[in-house]
């Protein structure tokens, strides 16, 4: 995997316990509920050289590849400009009127919208995601920089991670200079945070936190 990604540890621990299982070792309790339908995230397809000393991209990945799965919406955008690839586009919709994101010391600004309405930005995740799941779009003064999607358990959806790990594999395959992907918890909560490379150089690598974690 790219050094950029964050992968959970169980895309590492549950292949261990498939391949115990073949050799009739039965993984614990705990773990055979989440070892279900697990997905296998592939990294972009590098080629090498003779000496397989160095590597490059086999794909010569753009911006487009980024849009072909996010509905049009690209890095930079204004919010106006995002705003109108939302499947219901919302009024008054401006830099100016934007709440502050507080987890930066930059400007940053975001509106967010819900994971239940938000159609082709669901990225065709099939697992289970929780009512209050939603999916947040954060800019600088510049534009668009990352979208950030915070799926929330609740009682009909006790474990989202299936959810969050089909939507972190439509990003991760794409090559970091393009977008970087990273999928990590907060608390009870799953997120996937999608970034403009450049941006990291800019901002503090912040991960987002809620006011409240649970343990």
């Amino acid at each position: 995997m790219p050094a950029t990604t964050a992968p959970s540890w169980r895309r590492h621990f549950f292949p261990v316990l498939a391949l115990l299982a073949g050799f009739g070792v039965t993984a614990p309790a705990w773990a055979q509920d989440e070892a279900v339908d697990m997905p296998i995230l592939q990294p972009p397809p590098s080629v090498w050289d003779h000496q397989m000393l160095s590597g490059r991209p086999l794909l010569n990945q753009t911006v487009s590849n980024l849009t072909a799965i996010t509905t049009g919406i690209a890095f930079g955008m204004g919010p106006g400009e995002v705003n109108t690839h939302m499947p219901v586009p919302a009024q008054g919709i401006s830099w100016s009127d934007l709440p502050a994101a507080p987890e930066f010391r930059d400007d940053v600004r975001y509106f967010w919208i819900r994971f239940d309405e938000a159609r082709g930005l669901r990225m065709g995740a099939k697992g289970c995601a929780g009512a209050d799941s939603y999916v947040v779009f954060l800019f600088q003064s510049r534009g668009l920089f990352r979208m950030s999607f915070r799926l929330v358990p609740d009682v009909a959806c006790p474990h989202p991670a299936a959810a969050a790990l089909e939507i972190f594999g439509r990003f991760v395959s794409l090559a970091t200079e393009v977008t970087i992907a990273e999928h990590y918890r907060a608390g009870s909560m799953e997120i996937i945070d999608v970034t403009d490379p450049p941006a990291l150089s800019a901002l503090r690598a912040v991960r987002w936190q809620p006011k409240a974690v649970d343990q």
